[in-house]
């Protein structure tokens, strides 16, 4: 009996420690916009209490180089991945020239602190192009992320993307082929970002499934990320007036649903400063 007994208390031990192992893989990331403050110890501070794993620091090409590389070190210190992070609306191929250009001379200096990818955070939809003719737009965008993923690949690079949600309803029809277009970037690049911005668990759930049917179909990392900024008249979209316990509770639901799914790498927070006002 004293035999049995042991070896239950045993495999529960077991269970435990693979139960808390199978939390730990999980990526739990974060944008990083205010880019001077990666010489505040409240920013490391800030990230390393929040057990954050993957940081997607925004590049402003001001900064002196040796305040990315003491950053990177911190956070390669405690674990904490930093990807180069940068886009916008109208962003093109000579854009994403200028930031390969400046992380290509930064890597050559500082060898031992790189960047772990490329975070491309380009929101063609917000662009005027979008509103005069969304089909050339759309292109425009994919060829983008076509050049982006040949000259990261050229050097071992990871290129990452934010997509929003509604993506799987966008579609295109060219050159390329047809289909939606959150299928198409799933499809190419190393891993996605999907701004799932509702503070619900059934609500999450539902906008998502059809991104991470593609994550297993392609193989392709996919992060669901929800939203700490106020929006007074959309209270749906953020976790602002919920708070951050209620929202850790939701992003554990969210991660107990999609456990089954491998290409689930786990969960992202808009954004460190509105997540550090937001109420506990």
């Amino acid at each position: 009996m004293k035999k049995l007994i042991s070896t239950f208390v045993l495999l529960g031990v077991i269970f435990l420690l693979n139960d808390a192992q199978a939390q730990q893989k999980y990526t739990k990331a974060t944008w990083l916009w205010n880019t001077e403050t990666i010489t505040d110890e409240q920013t490391a501070k800030f990230l390393i209490d929040k057990k954050v794993t993957t940081v997607y620091l925004q590049i402003d090409p001001t900064l002196p180089n040796n305040q990315y590389a003491a950053f990177i070190d911190k956070m390669q210190n405690a674990n904490i991945k930093v990807q180069a992070l940068d886009g916008a609306p109208n962003w093109t191929t000579t854009d994403f020239d200028t930031l390969w250009n400046w992380l290509s001379q930064y890597h050559q200096e500082y060898p031992a602190s790189k960047f772990a990818a490329i975070h491309l955070d380009v929101e063609p939809y917000l662009s005027t192009l979008w509103k005069e003719n969304e089909k050339t737009a759309i292109h425009q965008y994919q060829q983008l992320l076509q050049h982006a993923q040949k000259q990261a690949r050229s050097s071992d690079m990871k290129i990452e993307v934010d997509i929003p949600f509604w993506y799987d309803e966008v579609l295109y029809n060219s050159t390329l082929g047809r289909g939606n277009l959150a299928e198409w970037i799933i499809a190419r690049v190393d891993g996605v970002s999907i701004m799932a911005y509702r503070n619900t668990v059934t609500a999450l759930k539902s906008i998502t499934k059809n991104e991470m049917s593609y994550a297993q179909k392609y193989k392709t990392p996919v992060v669901i990320g929800v939203e700490t900024m106020h929006f007074s008249t959309e209270p749906q979209v953020s976790f602002a007036i919920k708070g951050e316990k209620q929202m850790n509770g939701t992003l554990d639901q969210i991660s107990k649903h999609y456990s089954k799914n491998r290409y689930f790498e786990g969960v992202a927070i808009h954004h460190v400063h509105s997540w550090d006002k937001m109420k506990k």
